[in-house]
């Protein structure tokens, strides 16, 4: 017997992002030095722009 944990449901970009601006939801911050370089920033927003899968977010 399974017990489900989470459901995934897909949403736009666009929606997180208005989310986000609204205070409906909160990008929370990182305990650890953010290590990523602007380029890798660039390219994931790229990502997400295009539609192209980029995984899970979480919340």
């Amino acid at each position: 017997m399974s017990t489900q944990r989470y459901s995934v449901t897909p949403h736009p970009i666009e929606t997180l992002l208005t989310w986000v601006k609204s205070g409906e939801i909160a990008i929370p911050e990182i305990q650890r030095p953010f290590v990523w370089e602007a380029t890798k920033v660039r390219n994931l927003l790229d990502s997400l722009y295009r539609g192209y899968p980029v995984g899970y977010l979480i919340a």
